[in-house]
């Protein structure tokens, strides 16, 4: 047997790196507890398995037992945005904050309104969201854009070829969501706790005021129906004025023949 056979047997490689083993049991959730650890943003259970050198169905008891584990603890295991990822408990939020002072992602009110229309009726187009909101939606698509919190997912196959927003993944980690389905009702946010509401501030800057958020949205709602009404009402007299148009110009036509025909008739 060469040394290179004994290297292999030994499971060691010739550079000298170990070659990694299968781990199993303790070991493997040991294993994802580190991996998710040292990642920085959420880990999806099949990125887990495949670095784990297990599979999906090994992995996943192990990820169930190990958000058991911390629940309890100053740092939670939590499953956002389709993935894993450890959080500092939310009842430590004030004191993490004197240690680290994250800089807090600011939104404004237009800036909320924009995100919420994209977020509950994506795929939207910019002029979508301006005939929602009634106002301009542009520097607020941009800024949320430029955060990361709202993508171009594409054009729209319509006269222009607008751009079509949607959410991204940071939108969901950053609101704590697994995926959309978890975003609230209306119902559900008037019913918020004061817990909620108070995390609702720090996250976004602005406080909340259910009876003035629900005015807006239904004068929103109001006003968007309205414009389109008047949209239908523009393109019906539009349609009837070019089909008179069509009419006054069969009728000229009609009458220049019988001139013409009545000239012919004289010569």
């Amino acid at each position: 047997m060469t040394q290179t056979d004994v290297q292999t047997d030994n499971g060691v490689s010739e550079n000298g790196a170990g070659a990694p083993i299968a781990p199993s049991g303790e070991t493997l959730k040991n294993v994802l507890e580190s991996l998710i650890f040292v990642s920085g943003r959420p880990v999806t259970p099949k990125r887990l398995a495949r670095a784990a050198r297990a599979t999906i169905a090994e992995v996943q008891p192990l990820l169930d037992e190990l958000v058991a584990d911390y629940q309890h603890r100053g740092v939670h295991l939590y499953y956002v945005a389709g993935g894993y990822q450890f959080r500092s408990a939310r009842e430590s939020a004030d004191f993490v904050k004197t240690l680290v002072a994250p800089k807090p992602m600011r939104l404004t009110r237009a800036q909320l309104e924009t995100l919420a229309i994209v977020a509950y009726r994506q795929p939207m187009t910019r002029p979508e969201v301006d005939d929602v909101r009634g106002v301009d939606s542009g520097s607020s698509l941009k800024m949320l854009t430029d955060r990361g919190l709202v993508k171009i997912l594409g054009r729209k196959d319509e006269p222009g070829r607008p751009l079509v927003y949607g959410t991204t993944p940071g939108f969901l980690e950053f609101f704590g969501l697994s995926s959309l389905k978890d975003l609230p009702t209306l119902q559900e946010f008037s019913d918020l706790t004061d817990e909620h509401k108070a995390l609702f501030e720090q996250k976004t800057g602005e406080s909340i005021d259910i009876a003035a958020a629900e005015l807006a949205a239904a004068e929103a709602m109001e006003q968007a129906e309205e414009e389109l009404i008047a949209e239908e009402e523009a393109a019906i007299a539009a349609a009837e004025a070019e089909a008179a148009a069509e009419v006054d110009d069969d009728d000229e036509d009609g009458d220049a023949r019988v001139d013409e025909d009545e000239d012919e008739d004289e010569e």
